[in-house]
């Protein structure tokens, strides 16, 4: 499996846009360097009243498909 890390800083304003423009996925560059897309229905259970703020660390299958995402601070 791959870990890939990264950091968000989306405020409140900016996310509810994403989410009422139909947004489907949030494209990130990871620590690593890679451009990753991850399905913005996968972060809900982060967000707070400040928006979604945060490292990440996303595990991926060897098909590439989301395995597990973790807050790490």
């Amino acid at each position: 499996m791959q870990r890939l890390r990264f950091r968000l800083a989306i405020g409140r304003a900016q996310l509810l846009q994403y989410y009422q423009g139909h947004t489907a996925a949030l494209s990130v560059i990871t620590e690593q360097g890679l451009r990753l897309q991850v399905a913005l229905h996968h972060f809900r259970g982060f967000v707070g009243h400040d928006g979604l703020n945060g490292r990440f660390e996303i595990e991926l299958t060897e098909q590439h498909q989301l395995h597990r995402l973790q807050r790490l601070s």
